[in-house]
């Protein structure tokens, strides 16, 4: 079964349903987290605070949409190679992911 990989994916399959500040909240509320745990796993030391690296990823209109990019492809990449999506099931996914 296809199973989503991020909060910023199910804002993408309902973007039609919510407005566009709520997706590039959520796309910054993701991406900061991701920079967090690499931070961690790295064993990095972070120089400034979590709140303020929060504020620069939504104020970087250019990590967004490169973000958004990378989750579109993710996605398109894995609804071709999964054996359990089913394309008719899924019409809507299908036509947005297909379509660029």
């Amino acid at each position: 079964m296809l199973s989503v990989v991020c909060a910023g994916c199910l804002q993408v399959m309902k973007r039609d349903q919510q407005p566009r500040d709520d997706i590039a909240s959520s796309n910054s509320v993701v991406i900061s987290e991701a920079l967090k745990r690499a931070a961690q796993r790295a064993g990095a030391q972070p120089t400034t605070s979590q709140s303020q690296i929060a504020e620069d990823v939504a104020a970087s209109p250019a990590l967004c949409s490169a973000f958004q990019n990378e989750m579109n492809a993710a996605v398109g990449h894995r609804l071709d190679n999964d054996a359990d999506y089913m394309p008719e099931k899924y019409p809507n996914a299908e036509k947005f992911f297909k379509s660029e």
